[in-house]
This record gives C-alpha cells, structure tokens and sequence, in this order.
C-alpha cells in the first residue's frame, strides 16, 4: 500500500513536471474569466473590423473588463436586441478584411450594437443638447481649432450646428457612460493579474 502510494505521487509529479499550459488568466470579474486567447482573439476581431488597433495589453484588459460589466448591465435591461438583419448592415458599412466574417466577428459586432444600443436607451434619452451649449462649444472648442488648422474661411455657427449638436452629444453621452461604469468597477469584484 505504502509503495503504491509512493508510486502515484512519482507518477503524478511526473504529470505535473510535463504538464503544459494552455492559456493565461489575465483578469477575472466577479465569476467571469478572462484569458490571454481571449485578448488574441479581441484584437484579432479589431483588426478584422478596421478597427484602431490597441498594443497596451492592460488598456485592452480594462477595455474587455468594461465590455463584460456593459453586457451585465445589457442582460438586466429590456429591449435591447439585435437582429441578424442589423448585424449585417453594421458589417456592410464597416471594413471587414480577409473574407466573409466569422461567427466570433459577428458576436463582436453584434455586441457593439447592443451597446450602442443600450447606452442610447439607458442615457442618451436624457441628454439635452441647448442652443446655448452649441454656442459655447462652437466658441470655446471649434473657432479655436478652426484658428489652429487655418480655416480659411472658418465655417459659421449656422453651417456647423448640426454636427456641433453632435459632438456634444457625443461628449456628454460619455461622460455619463465613464461615470456609470466607474460606479459598476467600484462594486465588482475585478482582480487583474500581471
């Protein structure tokens, strides 16, 4: 009996001195795992949409962590669905390189729109953009710019609103993302490994 044991513990350090990792843990969030294939595959999936690529691996841990607190987020709100149909029409308009898109490519997008989605849904509806904001922002933000790249002539208030109202849109909306995810990161259990 003794020498079996000994035996299996020979054995089982010899399974353990071959053994071979697989793959990474980079980060978990609360029960979710994240591993090092995962972020190939992320900046793969980038790169396959045209996507700026992102080199610093812990901007692309942060960013996938955000991702999986988004899609929590995504799971406890309603309406938030998107169809094949939508799918597709988001893969038509953007740069899908080497070929037909891949399943992994199409969940990534699909996700996207589902955030885009679910942040107009859950923020964007409040947001109010004044005609006063678009003033402050085309005197404080464009004109100076306008100055800066030598505008010549520099666009007027009028012919610029539009994409003004955009803009700041745009800044206010993710401004009130950053504070909300910052809010969910403060309550979930994250641990990122080096």
């Amino acid at each position: 009996m003794k020498r079996l044991l000994i035996l299996l513990c020979l054995l089982s350090f010899r399974i353990a001195i071959s053994a071979e990792i697989i793959d990474r843990t980079v980060a978990v969030v609360g029960a979710h795992i994240i591993t090092a294939s995962d972020m190939r595959q992320e900046r793969e999936i980038a790169m396959r949409l045209g996507e700026k690529r992102i080199d610093d691996d812990k901007v692309l841990i942060q960013q996938m962590i955000d991702n999986y607190l988004i899609e929590s987020g995504i799971a406890d709100y309603p309406g938030v669905e998107v169809t094949d149909a939508d799918v597709d029409s988001e893969l038509k308009n953007s740069v899908v390189r080497e070929g037909a898109p891949s399943q992994e490519v199409r969940e990534a997008v699909r996700l996207r729109l589902r955030m885009r989605k679910y942040f107009d849904l859950r923020f964007g509806q409040y947001i109010r953009v004044t005609d006063e904001d678009i003033r402050k922002y085309y005197n404080d933000v464009f004109l100076p710019a306008a100055a800066e790249r030598h505008l010549n002539p520099t666009p007027t208030l009028e012919q610029v609103a539009d994409q003004i109202r955009t803009n700041v849109f745009q800044e206010n909306l993710k401004h009130e993302i950053d504070i909300w995810l910052e809010a969910i990161r403060r309550r979930s259990t994250i641990e990122v490994f080096e």
